[in-house]
């Protein structure tokens, strides 16, 4: 978990993408891979988290299972966010997905940073964040992780922070055997996240 840097910069003019990953889906998979990429090619640092290999192969689903597990990632992470100098930045985006949404916002409260949020595929244990960050969630309607009724809900009570709500999506943001769809799906989020990067 090393920071990728853009070359010398100006302290005042440097950024940072930190990226969350799931379980199981670690920031090799498209949604992190991709937006990763976008974020650097944008002049931010990247930071790639990593849980440790018995969270990514975790098995339980249930929020009850999950809970531990969010947990022990926070445990894990903060000491390496504990060592980035946040004030060297002038904009700081926590890239987040799945578990990632709930580490995210919770690591955020312990460190004290102020920080934007892009939340791929919020659990239910996000969804309180969204009345205090700052930032915007993506979701999928289809998702088994969370009840489409979930999803609408918070869409409608945070209409400026649901910035893509994919009809049928399952926790991937796509649908299972439309490849041509599920890359433009992809292209859709990278929009979105192009929309938030500083300039």
């Amino acid at each position: 978990m090393e920071l990728e840097h853009r070359g010398d910069m100006n302290m005042k003019q440097k950024k940072l993408a930190v990226l969350f990953p799931g379980v199981g889906y670690t920031c090799a998979k498209p949604l992190l891979y991709y937006t990763g990429m976008l974020a650097a090619e944008h002049g931010y640092e990247v930071l790639r988290l990593d849980y440790g290999q018995d969270i990514h192969t975790f098995k339980g689903r249930t929020m009850e299972d999950l809970r531990p597990v969010i947990e022990l990632a926070v445990e894990r992470i903060l000491p390496v966010l504990e060592k980035v100098p946040n004030e060297a930045y002038r904009d700081i985006l926590f890239i987040s997905k799945s578990i990632g949404t709930v580490v995210s916002c919770e690591a955020q409260e312990r460190l004290g940073w102020k920080v934007r949020h892009f939340l791929m595929t919020p659990i239910p244990a996000a969804l309180p964040y969204l009345e205090k960050v700052n930032g915007v969630f993506l979701a999928g309607t289809g998702d088994a992780y969370i009840e489409a009724k979930l999803v609408r809900q918070a869409a409608r009570k945070y209409p400026d922070k649901a910035v893509l709500i994919l009809e049928g999506c399952n926790h991937s943001l796509e649908i299972p055997g439309e490849t041509a769809g599920n890359i433009e799906r992809l292209r859709s989020v990278l929009e979105c996240l192009k929309r938030e990067l500083a300039p």
